[in-house]
């Protein structure tokens, strides 16, 4: 009986070594990132390479309307804020003035704030149209090779200031799926208030297991139930073959 048992036990460990080497071997030569670089210059179609995730990313330029709206919301706070120090001085130099000192300095302190923030919200929004950083429009999409067990955010860039970066290829993040990954649920509770408000978020993400290593967003939603997160978390679980994290939100 115990030679069975310790035969059994090598074996499993033989089993679990060889597995463990054909990991690193995937790691170390990475032929899923030559194939998958070699079908994004020539543009062939590979069902192997499945997208789960695909997004245009903008950055830079002169954001025309988002400047114009912040410049549209933080106008009153400069104007009301120059109207409130002008008061105040003209308070201050009047002789015949019986308005306190403190609530003189109080409109001095409140104008002076408001002045402060719409004058440098709308500094920020005016360079930014005046003088905008070079413009990148990218394509971003996370692909999936279930043979290789390979994970992938992949950047194309598409338009671009300095042409020269148009068309370049720059893989963002690269993860072999092994027993240590997992599925996680990021979630950040929306607010809402008089000027603003914002939906709660939830960002499925796959890790390394190394809570300071590697993590790949395969997933963005916003407001769910916790029955849907662990639906969504399921579909994935079963297709990538990757364990649910305990708990799953985060």
């Amino acid at each position: 009986m115990n030679v069975i048992l310790v035969e059994k036990f090598f074996y499993l460990q033989s089993i679990k070594y060889l597995s463990k080497m054909g990991f690193w071997h995937r790691v170390n030569t990475n032929p899923a990132e030559e194939e998958l670089t070699e079908l994004l210059v020539t543009g062939e179609d590979d069902e192997s390479f499945e997208v789960i995730r695909d997004y245009i990313s903008k950055e830079g330029g002169r954001k025309i309307a988002k400047n114009t709206g912040i410049t549209l919301v933080f106008l009153p706070f400069l104007l009301v804020g120059l109207l409130f120090v002008g008061i105040t001085f003209i308070i201050l130099l009047s002789p015949d003035s019986e308005v306190p000192i403190w609530g003189s300095l109080c409109s001095l302190s409140g104008g002076s704030v408001a002045m402060y923030v719409g004058w440098m919200f709308i500094s920020e929004s005016v360079g930014e149209v005046v003088n905008p950083d070079d413009f990148e429009k990218s394509e971003v999409r996370v692909f999936f090779h279930e043979e290789y067990q390979y994970l992938a955010e992949v950047k194309v860039i598409l338009d671009a200031t300095d042409e020269d970066k148009i068309g370049d290829i720059i893989f963002l993040k690269q993860i072999f799926l092994s027993d240590e990954c997992e599925i996680e649920c990021e979630f950040i509770r929306g607010y809402s208030d008089n000027h603003t408000s914002s939906p709660d978020q939830n960002t499925f993400y796959v890790s390394d297991g190394n809570k300071l290593g590697t993590r790949i967003t395969i997933c963005y939603r916003s407001d769910l139930k916790q029955a849907k997160r662990i639906e969504i978390a399921e579909k994935f679980s079963k297709k990538l073959g990757v364990r649910i994290a305990e708990p799953l939100v985060v």
